[in-house]
């Protein structure tokens, strides 16, 4: 604090606190002076002086009049600390209000609050949310239909990140005010409020979109699709968005496009099982051109004419069906030959739209006619079954391993490899396993005990005994007698 003791010419007492107020604002100053005039205490108060005593003036006086200035001053320090420390937090409020209102959209949509317009009144009140229950929201889904490229599981997590910025972006540039929220994996939910009747008018937020999906297709290797819904009150947004994602289920044709509420109207009908007959035959004759051509066909058909998931789905079923019934009939295990490609998992991503359909389809179709066309040359899977044995020799292989490795019912491949080569697979196994022991007996020096376990024999007595009963010698007497036979041929 600075106390003027004033004795100066006027103009030099106000100037020097004009300088003191540039340079050292937060000083607080008394003027202590003889000048009495009105207008010179006037521009000293104005100047912020705290107080303005004329001389003479007693001990007592000045003393309280210091004692208030400086309570004056510490009040204005407090003053000035609580301003700064609600600035910070407003500026911190500021920052996450927004993950605040996305919070109250995402409980409102997932049902965590009742779509009662009270409770929800209260929920906007205690979480400061700036809308009204007056109101009206347009709701619009946003979905992704595919991935230009495989992505891991970060990667599309760091990609929807960036879809939900650049539709922020896109909402500024547009000059539209609303919220955007992931609601799903793949799904961003933008709420759109109304102010006034303009705003109810859908073609700004059609035109956002249409240029949000360019973007996405030029930077963010993606095709999706924008479903824009009608407006509605706070307390029907739910429903709102649950039929804007039913409508994204339902497209299973239309890609990169802004659909409107009801704008398609629903066109499910029955799969023709006759189209089905025709695949049946070629699929057991293992046509696979004419398979091939008639699923493309087909799946033009359903863009041209228009589906539904529910068709999709339909179709799936009877086409597996279909594989199902003609590779049992050709002894084939369907479920070894595709693995996950059978799975509920594909199964949902293969009826997400005609396109992943039609690849699965065909695919599906493909490897079938290849392991079908396999099967049906018996000297084939013979070979292929000979030489996984022999691949395997040291291995404690079963007649049920070489039967999956050749995709084939295990019944089935006894059939089959019985009547080309004139005996079961088992005992063409048992039979190999022995040549190979007598082969390490002959040409090497390993304990008899080390080659049993080789040929998958654990029990060394078990082994000796069936050695035996296959070559007519104990395994140490066989040795002896074909060793010494060996070693002079080489």
């Amino acid at each position: 604090m600075m106390i003027c003791d004033i004795e100066m010419p006027q103009g030099n007492g106000l100037e020097l606190l004009r300088w003191v107020r540039e340079h050292y604002p937060a000083t607080g100053a008394l003027f202590l002076t003889c000048h009495a005039e009105f207008d010179y205490a006037k521009q000293a108060m104005q100047l912020g002086s705290l107080d303005y005593l004329l001389k003479p003036v007693r001990y007592e006086e000045l003393e309280a009049t210091i004692d208030k200035a400086l309570q004056d001053i510490v009040a204005e320090r407090e003053k000035q600390k609580f301003t700064e420390t609600l600035q910070h937090y407003y500026e911190l409020w500021s920052m996450h209000h927004p993950l605040l209102i996305e919070r109250f959209w995402l409980d409102l949509v997932r049902q965590s609050v009742p779509s009662d317009k009270e409770q929800i009144r209260q929920m906007m009140i205690k979480m400061q949310i700036p809308y009204d229950t007056s109101m009206s929201f347009i709701p619009i889904v946003i979905a992704v239909q595919e991935w230009h490229k495989p992505l891991s599981a970060r990667e599309i997590k760091i990609m929807e990140y960036a879809l939900n910025n650049a539709m922020e972006h896109t909402l500024k540039s547009k000059e539209l005010q609303g919220q955007v929220i992931q609601l799903n994996e793949g799904i961003l939910l933008v709420v759109l409020p109304v102010f006034s009747a303009e705003d109810q008018n859908p073609l700004p937020a059609v035109d956002a979109c249409h240029h949000f999906i360019l973007s996405c297709n030029q930077y963010f290797y993606c095709d999706l699709s924008c479903y824009i819904g009608e407006a509605v009150s706070v307390d029907e947004v739910r429903h709102m968005v649950e039929a804007l994602i039913q409508m994204d289920a339902d497209n299973v044709t239309l890609v990169n496009q802004v659909l409107q509420l009801h704008e398609r109207a629903e066109t499910h009908r029955m799969v023709d099982i006759r189209d089905l007959e025709h695949w049946l035959e070629w699929l057991k004759l293992g046509n696979k051109s004419e398979l091939l051509a008639a699923i493309e066909r087909y799946m033009e058909t359903l863009k041209r004419d228009g589906c539904d998931a529910r068709m999709l789905q339909e179709f799936y079923q009877v086409f597996l069906q279909m594989i199902h019934h003609t590779l049992q009939l050709k002894g084939l295990l369907a479920n070894r030959i595709f693995s996950d490609s059978l799975s509920l998992e594909r199964a949902q991503t293969a009826a997400r739209s005609v396109s992943h359909l039609r690849d699965w389809a065909c695919y599906v179709a493909e490897t079938a006619i290849d392991h079908i066309r396999s099967a049906q040359e018996s000297h084939t899977v013979v070979d292929r079954v000979k030489r996984f044995i022999a691949e395997h020799i040291d291995q404690d292989l079963s007649r049920d391993d070489i039967a999956e490795h050749v995709f084939l019912n295990p019944d089935y491949l006894t059939r089959i490899f019985k009547k080309e080569t004139g005996v079961s697979v088992s005992d063409y196994l048992l039979e190999a396993r022995f040549n190979y022991a007598k082969q390490l007996l002959v040409q090497t020096d390993e304990p008899v005990s080390v080659i049993a376990a080789t040929i998958g024999y654990t029990n060394f007595s078990h082994f000796s005994k069936m050695f035996k009963r296959v070559s007519g010698l104990n395994p140490q007497d066989y040795r002896k007698q074909y060793q010494q036979i060996w070693s002079e041929k080489k």
